[in-house]
């Protein structure tokens, strides 16, 4: 007899660590819930069983995923559900209740759910909430044939710890598809702009590029490829290596036989992700120093000044400000820059050869 307890034990151990891990492995709603129905149900014998979404707005009910027949499941819906004691229990309790536990058995006996449960030959109901977040999300039900013994507490308790199991999964399984709905928009945001971003890894692993940088990279089977590798490489090297946090770099694309300086930005020095934007340089040299949207028109003529060597004193008198004003907007300008002095302010904005810098088109 201890044999056999042990023995059972064992095996209810072991289905319930099955149907966990078919649990975590389900990303999706529609993953959790075959989850349930393969691993889950069997966990308790029944002739039919499925698993009901129950949405916050009025009476509006979702099957997930069911065993029984439809014509069972369409005589429910219209007279057994407005009308079922098991469910209204297993709602208020927020536990599971199986149709012989009914406070009133008559009650039960009476109702339209034990009506549409015999319709379909089923005498047995039980019923578990599934709470996702706090509030009720749904309900697992199981039906049993009248040739079958009514369900147990072993059955209670198995039918307690699947919709808890459930609802864990499927929190998590929600906040998975608004996370990838999220990041669906930002893709199609970023698609939308003309300026080729591409999002990186500090081990210049690709993790997006937006249409503008598919379009401008020849793309490679491993890596970044295109005119964009080595910029970006040198960018990944300097935030491992030195901890900075900002980057400019300079290029040739050999396809276009355009200039491109590109602009890497560590954006979360935790999660070791940063961000490139592009820019070309006009053909056209009509300025000494590129108008680069980083900098305010303000900033670009302090620079200006900077670059012909001028003083601070100097810059200020032709700029019509006090020196404390240059002061500040040099102070300013390092830092969208990532520079250290004058020398590395004019080498981050010059475009490497004095092109006017503009978005790409």
């Amino acid at each position: 007899m201890i044999e056999k307890m042990q023995s059972q034990t064992s095996a209810t151990i072991d289905t319930r660590q099955q149907y966990v891990r078919a649990l975590q492995s389900a990303l999706s709603v529609d993953e959790v819930t075959d989850a349930f129905m393969r691993a889950g149900a069997p966990m308790i014998p029944s002739d039919a069983h499925a698993a009901y979404r129950l949405h916050a707005d009025a009476d509006r009910v979702g099957i997930m995923g069911v065993s029984a027949q439809q014509r069972f499941l369409d005589d429910y819906e219209d007279y057994g559900r407005r009308d079922d004691p098991v469910l209204e229990f297993a709602l208020r309790e927020l536990r599971a209740i199986d149709s012989s536990r009914v406070p009133v058995p008559e009650v039960w006996e009476s109702s339209g759910a034990h009506a549409a449960l015999g319709v379909a030959g089923f005498v047995h109901s039980l019923e578990a909430p599934v709470i996702v977040g706090g509030a009720v999300f749904g309900t697992l039900n199981f039906a049993r044939a009248q040739s079958r013994p009514r369900f147990s507490r072993r059955d209670l308790v198995a039918a307690g710890f699947m919709g808890e199991q459930l609802g864990l999964a499927m929190e998590r399984a929600l906040r998975f598809e608004v996370t990838g709905r999220r990041v669906g928009f930002l893709e199609q945001a970023l698609d939308s702009l003309a300026q080729p971003v591409v999002v990186t890894d500090l081990d210049c692993r690709t993790l997006f590029r937006n249409r503008a940088a598919r379009k401008l990279e020849a793309g490679g089977a491993d890596g970044l490829g295109g005119p964009l590798d080595v910029p970006i490489a040198e960018a990944m090297e300097e935030f491992r290596t030195n901890g900075r946090r900002v980057y400019t770099g300079s290029v040739h694309d050999p396809g276009s036989g355009e200039h491109l300086i590109t602009r890497s930005l560590n954006v979360s020095q935790t999660q070791d992700v940063a961000v490139t934007l592009v820019f070309k340089a006009d053909s056209e040299r009509t300025r000494t120093l590129p108008a680069w949207n980083v900098l305010s028109r303000r900033e670009q003529e302090i620079a200006e000044l900077v670059a012909q060597g001028l003083s601070t004193r100097q810059i200020a008198e032709q700029a019509f400000i006090t020196e404390n004003t240059v002061k500040q907007h040099l102070k300013r300008m390092f830092a969208k820059v990532d520079a250290r002095n004058r020398a590395e302010l004019i080498q981050r904005v010059w475009a490497h050869g004095g092109n006017a810098v503009k978005p790409l088109p």
